[in-house]
This record gives structure tokens, C-alpha cells and sequence, in this order.
């Protein structure tokens, strides 16, 4: 990176800078040490760290000095908001960087989708990255809105905001070595290659290594851990609104005294409402430290353990020569933000979010739900013997449980209870009038939840006690053109429209939140258990590449098995 004469000059101290940050306690990331310093910036990057004048000078006696926070792996579209208004939302918890990973998007639009997401980010006030996505849909068992192949995805490549390929969830294609996954994984072969690997161990954990993959953020369990640290997966450490692997990782990484260089933190699928409530990678930063880890070891797994992980050499570390996005803290423990610095400029103080201007979004990414009309008896499930094929909820988990048990049951047919619901899967993208039926256990719901946000196909998911309200929450988001609704007893409570693909809006956020919050204390008074995010493990049920069991709009799919039963 070119530095001037000027730049130089003052990297020596033989001329003031342009910004020095003074008297802070400085997180040094490389020796893990906290050292009284000043911070000098030119023209976005530190030239200097030690003491130093400058034209402008901020006195940050008593305060904390640390590089800006990388989400090493977000969807964006699970915010439910446009790229702007996210970024709006995470600055002033001091993200800097994200790695954005549009695969909903693009489940949703295809390649279209994708080049709308990668031009919206370079307009942010932050760092803006994209890992192509890497399985449309996720698996050949799925049916999504669009299809990508290793030759979609190579005129993508070369965009300065692409780093590499995202999520290759479908494990057993590479471990069998498919062609088709073969033909991605050398597209990228120079590049970073995310994994999402729920349970991978053994020799197929060093097939998947040898393919290229070298990232996960679905490792929950401590032996499987430690056995892909050691084999030399990168980890990542998730703190989403659904999905929390934090304590047993970080309990992991210091009950086995193990390095931690390889392991960063990411958020994956977050809500506004969670965002604004506990913060963003600033919540898996105090986790943490709050489960006893030092701070300085998780202070640079928020940032320079993530960048080296992605070659973005210029980030992560209060150094000479690199870009000064920078978080001022008043406390180190509680991660509380005072300022937030990007390429040397404020961004946020004491909370405030930056101006984010309304963009019009392309018509193509609306419209989008595309439904035959549903009738009662697709949504009837027989279990002529009175057992089903059951897939119960894992509590801050998107993996379940698959369970084969007796079932509530009239005439041979199921009847949805309390305790073991419904659950109904709609093909929304090309109207081929598929619906898939199936049974959960661990919502509790007096009525029904729909969604158009399913991963990763993104077709309208229904659960519910009865059979009306599941079909009346088909009807209400196929009017809305996505998005959430709430059910019960024939009576509509709550829509929340999610226009765009179904999965986002342009809605102020302030609406979004409120919205949101209500439906989740709805969710309550309808059964719904407090620690369970409804919507999040909603979601999910649908994605068949995650453990036990899952539901799509052909049935329900056995993800151990490999197979529809």
C-alpha cells in the first residue's frame, strides 16, 4: 500500500498527523499486551502507534483502544433489512467488517439477486465483503427460486468485494466427490471456501479439508471442536438469534488450554430486535470474557484472527499500515461502545446510528411469492398405524431430533395438539402447487405461525394445532408477498410484509423492531416457550442439509439418511 513523503514524515514524528487518538490503553493484538499509547491517522490508515502530535488531537484518558469487529459470516437478509439500514444498525456496536453471504437472496433471485447485494455494499460506511454462494439450492432434493452453477458464479468472481466461495452445505456431494460441487470447489480453489459442517468427524471431516474447504460456524459439540481445530479447520464462534454455540466453545477452548488463533466470531442469522437489544459481534465479545476468557484473546477474535483467516492483511490490528477503523470503549468487560472510527473517520458516538439513505429496490426481487392456491385436504398427514416420523426442537439450536412415536391420531389421520404440531411447506417460487406436510414437537402453539423465510429455499413454512389457521397464514403472506404472519382461532393477529424476495423490507427500522417485538410476546401468550426464538426455529425446519430431520415442500427428509421417508 503506497505511503506518501507526508505520511512517511509523520510516521516519524517529524510532522504532526492528521488525527491522533491519545492516552488510550491500546489493545496490541500481535503480543496480546494493553499499553498506554496515542493512535496517529492519515487519510484512513494509522501510521503510527506510541507518541505522537497531531493536527487534531482526542484526549482518551481512561478509555479503551481496540481494532474494529469482524462478523466473519452474516446473512444480511436475516436482519430482515436492506444492506444500508443493517449496517446502520451494527456500526455503533462497532462492526466494521462483514462477510456477507447472500445465499437467501439468492435462493430467492439468482445471479440478479447477488449483483444487487454486491453493489448496495459498496455504498455502506463499512468494510463490505461477499462469499458467493456456493449451494442454489442446497441440495439437488430441493426446490428453490433459481439454480447456480460453477459457471454462474465465475463472472461474479472478480468483483474487489468477492473474497471467496460461502457455505458448501452440501457435505456429502464433496465427500463423494459430485462433479458438479467438484466444479465450484476448483472454481475457488485460490480462495477462501466456507464450511457448514453440523457434526463432521472422522475421515470425512479430512475429505472435506483436502477439498478446499477450510471455515465452519456449525461446530456445537466439544469433541467435535477440538477434533476440527485440530485437524485445521478455522472455527467459528456463532451468536445469532436462533443458533448460540458460544459457551460450549468457549468452554471448550479453555478447559483444553487449546489456541484460539484459529477462531473468530460471526453472527449468522440475527434480527434487528436482538441486535439492538444485546449488540452484535460486541454480544459475542462479553460472552466470552464473561465465561472467562481473556479479554485480549477475544478482543482479537473479534478482529485480527478473522482477518488473517481471509488475507485481508489491512484489517483487524492498531498497527502502523493498517486501515484505522478503531471501537473506543468505556468498558472492557461489558464491550461498552463510547465511538466507532472506519478508515479514520467517526462513524457513531455513544450509539448514535450513521444516515443511511432510501434506495429503490429492482422490481425483479419483488413479487415473488407465486402460489396455487392451497386446499384443506393437501394440509391432512395420514399415519395409518398412528406413528410419525417426528422432528423435535433442540432448545438455541437449528439442529433436531429425529423421533419415530406414537402420534395423536383420528380415523388414521393426524390431529395436531399441544405437543406435537403441524407443520406445512408450500412451493411459493414457480407456483407448482407442492406442499409438503409434517410434525414438530417442542412449539406448544395454540393457532398457527407462517413465514416465507425458510431456509434455504425459501419457501412459505406454516406450524400450528389445527389445520384453519395454517391455511389462513398461507393465505395472509401470499397477499402480503411475504413475510411473517401470526394465527389463532381463525382470526389473523399480526402480518409483518417482507416484500422484497420475501425476506426483507424497507420499512424504517424502528417499525421492523416493534413489529417483530410484539409478535414474539404473541408468540408467548399462544404456547410458544420464552427461550425459543419462534421465527428463527421456524426457519430452519426446512433447510435438509442440517441433522436429524427436516420438512420441505416434497415431505419429510431424513439430513442423516440422505432420503425422504
Amino acid at each position: 500500500m503506497f505511503s506518501s513523503t507526508e505520511m512517511l514524515q509523520a510516521s516519524r514524528g517529524k510532522i504532526p498527523a492528521k488525527l491522533v487518538l491519545k492516552n488510550a490503553v491500546v489493545l496490541n493484538v500481535f503480543t496480546k499486551e494493553w499499553l498506554t499509547q496515542d493512535v496517529a491517522v492519515w487519510d484512513g490508515r494509522i501510521i503510527g502507534v506510541g507518541r505522537y502530535e497531531g493536527r487534531e488531537e482526542i484526549d482518551l484518558t481512561g478509555k479503551y483502544l481496540v481494532p474494529g469487529f469482524f462478523d466473519a459470516h452474516v446473512h444480511i437478509e436475516s436482519s430482515m433489512l436492506t444492506p444500508a439500514a443493517f449496517a446502520a444498525e451494527i456500526l455503533p456496536f462497532g462492526t466494521t467488517t462483514i462477510l456477507a453471504d447472500p445465499h437467501e437472496l439468492a435462493n430467492v433471485s439468482g445471479e440478479k439477486g447477488i449483483r444487487w447485494l454486491l453493489e448496495e455494499i459498496k455504498r455502506l460506511p463499512l468494510n463490505g465483503y461477499v462469499m458467493l454462494p456456493s449451494c442454489v439450492p442446497a441440495t439437488e432434493l430441493d426446490d428453490s427460486g433459481a439454480r447456480l452453477e460453477a459457471e454462474d458464479l465465475l463472472p461474479l468472481r472478480e468483483d474487489p468485494s468477492v473474497l471467496g466461495l460461502g457455505e458448501f452445505m452440501n457435505v456429502s456431494g464433496v465427500c463423494a466427490g459430485e462433479e458438479k460441487a467438484l466444479a465450484k470447489l476448483r472454481a475457488f480453489q485460490d480462495r477462501v471456501i466456507d464450511g457448514h459442517a453440523p457434526g463432521l468427524v472422522g475421515k470425512d471431516l479430512q475429505a472435506y479439508l483436502l477439498a478446499g474447504v477450510s471455515t465452519d460456524h456449525e461446530c456445537s459439540e466439544p469433541e467435535e471442536a477440538l477434533e476440527q481445530l485440530r485437524s485445521g479447520m478455522n472455527l467459528m464462534i456463532r451468536r445469532g438469534s436462533g443458533a448460540k454455540n458460544g459457551e460450549t466453545l468457549i468452554s471448550t477452548l479453555l478447559d483444553s488450554r487449546v489456541s484460539a488463533e484459529r477462531v473468530c466470531f460471526c453472527t449468522d442469522d440475527k434480527h434487528v430486535e436482538d441486535i439492538r437489544r444485546e449488540g452484535h459481534i460486541s454480544s459475542n465479545i462479553r460472552e466470552a470474557i464473561h465465561l472467562g476468557m481473556d479479554p485480549a484473546e477475544a478482543y482479537a477474535m473479534a478482529s485480527f484472527n478473522a482477518a488473517r483467516m481471509y488475507g485481508l492483511s489491512h484489517l483487524g490490528a492498531i498497527g502502523s499500515g493498517y486501515q484505522a477503523d478503531l471501537v473506543v470503549l468505556d468498558d472492557l468487560e461489558e464491550v461498552s461502545v463510547d465511538s466507532v472510527y472506519w478508515k479514520g473517520k467517526l462513524v457513531s458516538r455513544k450509539g448514535e446510528r450513521p444516515a443511511v439513505g432510501k434506495r429503490t429496490v429492482p422490481g425483479f426481487l419483488l413479487d415473488t411469492v407465486q402460489l396455487r392456491p392451497v386446499r384443506r385436504e393437501q394440509l391432512r398427514l395420514s399415519c395409518p398405524d398412528g406413528a410419525a416420523h417426528v422432528a423435535q426442537v433442540i432448545p438455541h439450536q437449528i439442529l433436531t431430533r429425529h423421533r419415530v412415536c406414537q402420534v395423536p391420531c383420528t380415523s388414521g389421520e393426524f390431529q395436531p395438539d399441544r405437543h406435537f404440531q403441524k407443520v406445512a411447506v408450500v412451493e411459493r417460487h414457480r407456483g407448482t402447487g407442492r406442499v409438503g406436510i409434517g410434525v414438530v414437537e417442542g412449539f406448544f402453539l395454540h393457532g398457527a405461525i407462517a413465514s416465507t423465510v425458510a431456509h434455504d429455499s425459501h419457501n412459505l413454512i406454516a406450524v400450528g394445532d389445527n389445520d384453519q389457521d395454517i391455511l389462513l397464514g398461507i393465505q395472509a403472506l401470499e397477499k402480503a408477498g411475504g413475510g411473517y404472519c401470526l394465527v389463532r382461532d381463525g382470526k389473523l393477529l399480526e402480518v409483518l410484509p417482507l416484500p422484497v424476495c420475501g425476506l426483507l423490507t424497507q420499512e424504517p427500522t424502528e417499525q421492523v423492531q416493534r413489529a417483530l417485538a410484539n409478535m414474539k410476546k404473541l408468540c408467548v401468550e399462544m404456547g410458544m416457550p420464552e427461550e425459543l426464538d419462534p421465527f428463527q426455529t421456524l426457519s430452519f425446519l426446512s433447510l435438509p442439509v442440517l441433522p436429524e430431520i427436516r420438512i420441505t415442500d416434497r415431505g419429510v427428509f431424513d439430513s442423516v439418511e440422505y432420503r425422504y421417508l
